[in-house]
């Protein structure tokens, strides 16, 4: 996407307005500029005809006219206009010149009217009013008329003056805009330099920015960028934590296999010893291989995204029988009575791969910690509508309810006599699985206060009427 100055934007944003704003001022300074002259060269037209208008007379019937010397005086100008007068009487010619054209309608009597007119090929303003005689019921009308050179060249001139005044104001403006905009988004420019100057000379967790001295529309950018930054320093926590615990429970397996390894190379093959050193060295390998497998479980656990809104939706209790069947087997290695049971049959909109990884999990734990001889079953069930549980209970030793909330954290473990190894991501991954899937998890006492019972708790759609389920699937 191609960068945009946002200076630019905001200018342009100003500036705009400011164009439209000169080009309306330019439109209506022409128009008041073309006004103003008309009607001050008008004025001094009105004049002169009303001069010859007074001197309007009646002998023998006939109308005539003593012409005062001053009637053509004030229409004298430095640009030397020519001035054409006529008076006729009801039509018919008195004195002028009679060539000047009369008007295709008379103006009312004793009003002054202006009309534009092009005589002996040049453009002439001609004013004209229709004098009544009232003695002798004569009407005489008397036009003068003058050519346009003068108002024309005043006019030029005043829009001129107007253009380079609206062009000097319009330059101006635009300076003081960009000027404006420059100084109004300086704080965005600190805010920057502020962002460099920790991200170059800081290491680890990058601080928040202060709100103080922020402009009131850059806080909700700055406390969104604090949000952030919290975000990312509690990430990186997070992954330096896991990098450091992860180093450490991998040490251990690796300098079980180093020392095991250098024995194995001081006993002769086949030898009491080099069988336990051989045995030892395959249990160290399954326990890595496991640990390196939850790890990389729990690292996908992080970043992959929640189901679809549109996905189909996901039957929980073929589901949840599968991953129970699958782990049969070792529940009998194990000794452990495993069963299943579904009293409702709920459908969730959830990603079955992270469903099966947790009960995978869930299971499994059972099944290590529960002890031989125990029982552990899987159950599928909808206490209340618009919600579906699946939960594993065991009647084992169990988890201190002071240790319920720890053992949720990576490689916390519980010590134990004959302890059946493990990792302590079990329950971490089962959380971390949980919350992609907007569910939750926690711990209880088993049936009748023994044992563990761990819930799975999700958001059930409609349920679905069908039939309980109830079956053994390995027995110890």
């Amino acid at each position: 996407m191609r960068s945009r100055s946002l200076r630019v934007r905001v200018a342009a944003f100003l500036l705009v307005p400011l164009a439209a704003l000169a080009v309306t001022l330019s439109v209506g300074g022409t128009w008041f500029v073309h006004t103003f002259v008309t009607s001050a060269y008008d004025r001094v037209l009105a004049g002169s005809i009303l001069s010859i208008a007074e001197r309007l007379t009646v002998q023998d019937g006939t109308v005539s006219v003593e012409l005062p010397a001053a009637a053509f005086g004030m229409l004298s100008n430095s640009e030397r206009d020519s001035i054409f007068y006529s008076v006729t009487d009801d039509g018919t010619f008195v004195t002028g010149y009679p060539d000047l054209p009369l008007p295709t309608t008379l103006p009312p009597p004793e009003t002054l009217a202006y009309r534009d007119a092009v005589f002996r090929g040049q453009r002439v303003r001609v004013g004209m009013m229709l004098k009544p005689i009232y003695v002798t019921n004569h009407m005489a009308l008397v036009q003068v008329a003058e050519t346009t050179q003068g108002r024309d060249h005043l006019e030029s001139r005043m829009l001129t003056a107007l253009t380079a005044l609206v062009a000097v104001l319009s330059g101006l403006g635009g300076l003081l805009v960009w000027f404006a905009v420059r100084m109004g988004l300086a704080p965005l420019d600190e805010l920057r330099r502020e962002v460099e100057l920790r991200r170059l000379r800081r290491r680890g967790d990058v601080p928040a920015f202060p709100v103080a001295g922020v402009p009131r529309e850059a806080v909700p950018f700055v406390s969104a960028l604090n949000e952030l930054l919290a975000q990312l320093n509690r990430a990186m926590a997070v992954q330096r934590q896991f990098t450091a615990d992860a180093s450490h429970q991998l040490r251990t397996p690796l300098a079980i296999l180093k020392s095991h390894l250098a024995l194995l190379d001081r006993q002769p093959p086949g030898s009491p010893a080099w069988q336990t050193s051989r045995g030892d060295i395959g249990a160290a390998v399954g326990r890595l291989e496991r640990l390196i497998a939850q790890l990389l479980t729990l690292a996908a656990a992080e970043g992959k995204a929640a189901p679809a809104a549109d996905a189909p939706p996901v039957d929980l209790v073929a589901l949840a029988r599968e991953a129970t069947a699958d782990l049969a087997g070792l529940a009998r290695r194990h000794g452990v009575e495993l069963s299943f049971e579904a009293p409702d049959h709920p459908r969730a909109t959830v990603d079955p791969l992270l469903l099966e990884e947790i009960l995978c999990n869930l299971i499994d734990n059972a099944l290590r910690y529960a002890g031989r001889g125990a029982q552990v079953c899987v159950r599928v069930c909808s206490p209340e509508p618009g919600t579906a549980c699946i939960e594993v209970e065991d009647d084992g030793p169990g988890i201190p309810e002071a240790q319920r909330t720890l053992v949720f954290e990576r490689f916390h473990r519980l010590e134990r006599e004959g302890d059946p190894g493990g990792s302590g991501l079990g329950l971490s991954i089962v959380r971390a699985f949980a919350e992609r899937l907007s569910g939750r998890v926690s711990l209880h006492d088993g049936r009748d206060g023994r044992g563990l019972l761990t819930r799975i708790t999700l958001k059930a759609l409609s349920p679905t009427a069908k039939d309980a389920v109830t079956e053994p699937l390995a027995s110890a």
